[in-house]
């Protein structure tokens, strides 16, 4: 083969200016005539010194205006050098595009040939730090040899002619290495991996650089808080210089134009290529800050170099030269550092070669990555190795993370977490013989699973369990880099503990792991395959792995792909209620089935704070993926419907997990602090243009939800909102929980179903509920793990609270004050307050309030409500609600006991007191299409004191306060119980509740009951019976009931009536009926038609009689004899006395008096006796009320009216139970 041509410096066109074109160089080198003669084609790299009187320019990337303006390029460069020197010289551009040429004093080098050699005619101090400067002094030697430029000179000049130093003229503690002439050299390479940069043989001596001089080294991350006008920097030293060698050898290379190696494209950067730093040559294990994730120092062994290296080889483990000054700005406004670059094999001490250790990736000791410790007799390529890649984004552009404020609609903005206006290096594992990977998995929730080999191998003896935490294999290529830093390091990072973690955790961590999942495209697709595969009951032939986390998660994994199939984070289960037997003991598991790439990426985060409110990561059918979200506590059910019925401005259902560093109230004022918040936190459909706002709202939400919580934790509802506010501070809790979680009607325990008739569903929520740790059990015989019978510690919240009531109670109104609410119908049910707090699965504090408002009772409107005595603003009965828990038995009661009297404007029944209210639910019917609740009522009913026409006293009603009372103080009065107010609702819609009096099981009680003393009651002997309501068209003679004349001023009965009915036992009929008494009843009715302005009251008294059909005036006695009667009157009348006696202390001077007209005796109904008299009857009570009734009867001729006979006087004995005179 011909031998290829040297390489040379061919024409740009036609122009002055030369370059070299040698494949696979990195950097520019070129060459510039001066003007005149013709020039040639090309100019041979020696000849370019020796036979031309042109300049060297170098740069790292070609100027692209050579490609259409080369000649203005030399009308450019050729002043620019004229204007600096006369002589020849050595140019780096300072930029290529735009074209810039620099300060010649820190960018040009001037030469001649004078005494028979090339050297330099004035000095070059290029700054490219604050704290670091390269050099080239005067009369500095050239050549060209090997192609290369070669600057040499004596070596033991003081100081030396080629070199690194500070700006007090003091050596860096990088130095060239004097051949055995006594003399350096540094080489200007015009072609190759280093074109244009100056490169050299030299040493690097750790404790004059590192310690005297304190040059950084390793890793420089800076972040700008929210004035970005003074940044901060975090330090991570990659060396424990104390232990590092003396000196190092070093093959060296440096760019003037880019010695930060900040405009070499990435793509060349990550081949290998370097512009400016340092390879270690030779160097032994170095210990490092690097640590195992059991804390043990790693030693890195740099690889890629070989000792004759005067330039580093692509990718050899050395430094590169790095600097904290902004890119936008020159190298030299900032400190310049030396970061970690190249490749490094990795081994612990006392570790022999070859063997599985795990690198610690982060703080918290949940995050690693897989390597091999290095093997120097394997090549390097079969070894892992560390490889370090620069200038990568190293700056944090908002953080620390402020609050953010919905005043600042933008402050919310995800931002990225580094950006490149600061760089620093990154790095990846790379993967020798075999595979490296990557484990991550959420701090404080490590997965555990069975052992190969158990330790406690009898199946009556504890299991152990092993760490398994998940892994992916790290996707390879230098292109696949990320933030890793030497945690050994971080005490010394230059922040104070708290801001430290939080960097780490906000900023590092996450974006590694972000950045870590999308390189690994190809196991997520293979993940995505075998979770469809599962989901599709197809799954391999070999079983899934099961997994727990301290926290009793249950994770199932595919073996082959690491994917997670199943993920079990709590369970719950409910004993069947007595009212709903049907529901039985079932378990209610808290699953992730199937899970989406997003939710296992999430779950492999190792600082994971999600905050979810986008449902779609939760389920997606595309690859089976679904979510059991509901819990059931204490008969409660709640549920995690992520995101529904949220919006951009009021936000509901967001679930939380929560397994990382921080508190919950410090994690939610800021999205970035989220993980994977675009994914997580944006609502379905959020356009890319309000996601800012809509980042901004949730967390604004969220702030004030978690502050509200904590304000109300300090004041009356203290005991419900104790746990939450200390979650919410706690840096250390972990767990998952939902807020604002929806509730449905039946989502209420049985037994208090009937409270869903008196919600307002749209406000009814869960202020919050989760669950922290679930027991687990192991089948050792089959590694199978799963969570234990019985519940995860659930715990949770539920506050409803009717806005009225809620603002009543806000401005000092009492809890048990009812609330004006609008009515359509008689009654209303509305639940004011419902509070609910659960720990540990159970139902621990319960607080309810619940108002009965009553606008008709008795089809009477209700003018005004008395409680206590107090006036109320509403006709409202507030009950109180508790819980109550014995023998495993649970009840809720509803009970209002204070006395709430109802008043209304009927002159009848001016007040109804209800003593006492019960509520209770009574089940479903109609096949569960109703369901149907009842007030039960005890209480009492206070009539009015009545009076005859001529205005004396005629107390037929009996039962009341005395006459005068007080409306505030009305309420006694007959004393009733059983009346029910039933309440129906369909169960698909609650709000159409429908209430029915029901006096079907009203029953008296006369120990309570307050009778008048000059009323019919006490003066009669009376015994209550029984409770009339009509309905419709009824009459009281349709009951029985023939009318009693009275000398009250009554009106007809109209519309709706109603009855108190009494026994009065009549006395024996003699021998005829073999001592059969005559028992007659008493009906007192009332409609509410009359108002107590009225003359007239609406009330009806009427009387039945013995053995008669209803209303019939015609009774029988022994079906021989009929009774027939006439009218039927009562009456009060003076006691007879005799003449000149007066009435003793306490005797009542009247009695009440009930007559009967015109009673006739039929014989088989034919004949009347007397044939030709009128007798009447008089039923009489004692007038000192002693229970005791008499009779008498008398007749009349009729022709002889005058004469009246007594024909019977007998004492009716008392009632059982009451007192005679």
């Amino acid at each position: 083969m011909p031998t290829p041509a040297p390489p040379l410096f061919e024409q740009v066109g036609t122009s002055s200016v030369y370059e070299t074109r040698v494949a696979g160089s990195v950097g520019w080198a070129g060459y510039l005539l001066p003007p005149g003669g013709s020039p040639p084609g090309g100019i041979g790299f020696d000849a370019s010194l020796t036979g031309y009187n042109g300049h060297y320019l170098f740069c790292t990337v070609r100027p692209a205006v050579l490609d259409s303006n080369p000649e203005g390029f030399a009308a450019e460069a050729l002043p620019y050098i004229n204007a600096a020197t006369r002589n020849r010289a050595i140019v780096w551009l300072k930029s290529a595009d735009p074209v810039a040429f620099g300060d010649f004093g820190q960018y040009g080098l001037p030469f001649l040939f004078v005494a028979s050699v090339y050297q330099t005619t004035g000095d070059l101090n290029r700054w490219f730090g604050t704290n670091a400067s390269v050099y080239v002094l005067n009369q500095t030697r050239l050549a060209v040899a090997d192609g290369r430029l070669q600057l040499h000179a004596s070596a033991l000049s003081v100081p030396p002619f080629i070199g690194f130093r500070d700006k007090g003229a003091k050596t860096l503690g990088v130095q060239l290495t004097a051949n055995a002439a006594n003399r350096i050299s540094a080489f200007v390479p015009l072609s190759g991996a280093n074109t244009g940069c100056l490169t050299f043989d030299g040493v690097l001596k750790p404790a004059l650089a590192f310690v005297t001089q304190g040059l950084g080294q390793g890793f420089r991350y800076l972040f700008g808080g929210q004035a970005k006008e003074v940044v901060t920097a975090v330090d991570y030293a990659a060396f424990a210089v104390a232990q590092l060698p003396g000196s190092l050898p070093v093959a060296g290379t440096f760019d003037l134009s880019d010695p930060a190696n900040r405009v070499l494209p990435a793509a060349l950067l990550e081949q290998g290529y370097l512009r400016s730093g340092l390879a270690l040559k030779g160097a032994s294990a170095l210990l490092s800050h690097y640590r195992t994730a059991g804390g043990q120092p790693v030693v890195l062994t740099p690889v890629g170099s070989e000792a004759a290296d005067v330039a580093p080889r692509l990718g050899a483990g050395g430094f590169a030269w790095a600097t904290a000054a902004p890119r936008s700005a020159s190298t030299a406004s900032g400190p310049a550092y030396l970061g970690l670059a190249g490749r490094y094999g990795l081994g612990v001490a006392g570790i022999a070669p070859g063997r599985p250790q795990k690198l610690m990736g982060g703080l918290f000791g949940s995050e690693s990555l897989g390597f091999s410790t290095y093997d120097p007799s394997l090549p390097a390529e079969k070894n892992d190795l560390l490889n370090t890649i620069p200038s990568r984004s190293g700056y944090a552009p908002v953080f620390p993370f402020g609050t953010v404020d919905l005043n600042e609609p933008g402050s919310g903005a995800v931002a990225p977490l580094l950006t490149n206006r600061y760089q620093t290096p990154w790095s990846t594992l790379v993967a020798g013989a075999g595979t490296v990977d990557y484990f991550a998995e959420p701090e404080g929730s490590a997965l555990y699973g069975a052992l190969a080999v158990d330790p406690a191998p009898n199946a009556d003896e504890v299991a152990v369990l092993g760490s398994a935490p998940p892994h992916m294999p790290l996707a390879q290529g230098a292109d696949k880099t990320f933030p890793l830093v030497p945690y050994g390091a971080a005490a010394r990072a230059g922040l104070d503990g708290t801001t430290l973690v939080q960097f780490e955790s906000q900023i590092i961590a996450a974006t590694r792991k972000t950045l870590i999942s999308h390189y690994g495209a190809q196991t997520w697709a293979a993940r995505r395959q075998a979770t469809r595969a599962f989901a599709d009951a197809q799954a391999a032939e070999i079983p899934p792995i099961d997994g727990t986390t301290p926290q009793g998660f249950i994770v199932q994994r595919d073996p082959t792909t690491g994917a997670y199939l199943a993920v079990t984070m709590a369970q719950s289960s409910d004993p069947a209620s007595p009212l709903s037997p049907d529901l039985g003991d079932a378990v209610l598991p808290f699953a992730l089935l199937h899970p989406t790439r997003a939710m296992q990426d999430a779950l492999q985060t190792n600082q994971l704070f999600l905050v979810g409110v986008n449902p779609e990561p939760f389920a997606d059918s595309a690859v089976g993926a679904t979510f059991s979200n509901a819990v059931r506590i204490a008969g409660w059910t709640m549920a995690a419907n992520v995101g529904a019925g949220a919006s951009a401005t009021a936000y509901k259902n967001v679930l939380i997990m929560k397994f990382c560093s921080g508190s919950l109230q410090d994690r939610v004022t800021n999205p970035n602090r989220w993980t994977a918040a675009d994914a997580f936190s944006l609502l379905p459909g959020t356009p890319p243009e309000t996601r800012a706002l809509a980042h901004t709202g949730l967390s604004q939400w969220l702030q004030d939800f978690v502050a509200n919580a904590i304000a109300r934790s300090k004041g009356s509802s203290s005991a419900f909102y104790d746990t939450f506010a200390r979650i919410a501070v706690d840096p250390h809790w972990t767990g998952v929980i939902v807020l604002a979680a929806d509730l449905s009607a039946q989502d209420l325990p049985p037994e208090i179903a009937g409270l869903a008739a008196g919600i307002d569903f749209t406000r009814f929520e869960a202020h919050h509920f989760g669950f922290t740790v679930s027991r687990v059990e192991v089948d050792k015989a089959r590694a199978q793990i799963a969570m234990a019978k019985g519940s995860s510690s659930l715990f949770g919240l539920i506050d409803y609270e009717n806005p009225l009531y809620a603002a009543n109670v806000a401005a000092g109104a009492g809890p048990e004050v009812p609330v004006p609410l609008a009515m359509q119908g008689d009654f209303d049910f509305t639940v004011l307050q419902l509070q609910s707090l659960f720990e540990h699965a159970r139902l621990v504090r319960f607080r309810s309030r619940v108002q009965l408002s009553i606008q008709t009772l008795f089809a009477a409107p209700v003018t005004k409500l008395y409680n206590a005595g107090q006036g109320q603003p509403f006709p409202g009965i507030v009950l109180s609600g508790s819980y109550v828990e014995q023998n495993g038995r649970a009840s809720y009661v509803f009970e209002q006991n204070d006395p709430n009297v109802l008043i209304s404007p009927s002159n009848v029944l001016p007040a109804v007191a209800l003593n006492r209210v019960q509520f209770n639910t009574l089940g479903t019917r109609d096949n569960g299409a109703t369901v149907a609740s009842r007030f039960l009522v005890w209480g009492a009913f206070d009539f009015t004191e009545l009076g005859s026409r001529a205005g004396e006293t005629l107390d037929l009603l009996s039962f009341g306060s005395p006459k005068g009372t007080l409306p505030s103080a009305l309420g006694a009065g007959l004393a009733f119980s059983g009346l029910t107010i039933g309440m129906t609702y369909p169960a698909t819609t609650p709000g159409a509740k429908r209430f029915a009096v029901e006096t079907g099981n009203l029953a008296w009680d006369l120990g309570a009951s307050s009778a008048r003393d000059d009323s019919l009651f006490r003066g009669f002997a009376l015994q209550l019976k029984s409770f009339v309501n009509a309905r419709g068209d009824q009459k009281p003679a349709d009951f029985g009931f023939l009318p009693v004349s009275s000398q009250l001023s009554l009106a007809e009965l109209d519309g709706p009536w109603f009855g108190a009915v009494y026994d009065i036992t009549l006395g024996g009929p003699g021998a005829l009926a073999s001592g059969m008494g005559f028992q007659s009843q008493l009906l007192a009715a009332w409609s509410p038609a009359t108002r107590e302005a009225d003359g007239e009251h609406s009330l009806f008294i009427g009387m039945s009689l013995p053995g008669a059909a209803p209303g019939a005036s015609l009774f029988s006695l022994q079906g021989v004899l009929k009774v027939a009667v006439g009218s039927v009157s009562i009456l009060r009348q003076p006691v007879a006395k005799a003449p000149g006696r007066t009435l003793a202390v306490g005797e009542r001077d009247d009695f009440y008096c009930l007559r009967i007209d015109d009673i006739g005796i039929k014989i088989f109904g034919i004949v009347k006796l007397p044939p030709s008299a009128n007798i009447q009857f008089f039923l009489f009570g004692d007038p000192n009320s002693s229970g005791s009734l008499g009779w008498y009867a008398a007749y009349v001729a009729d022709d002889n009216p005058g004469c009246g006979q007594s024909l019977a006087f007998a004492e009716v004995a008392p009632t059982e139970g009451e007192g005679r005179a």
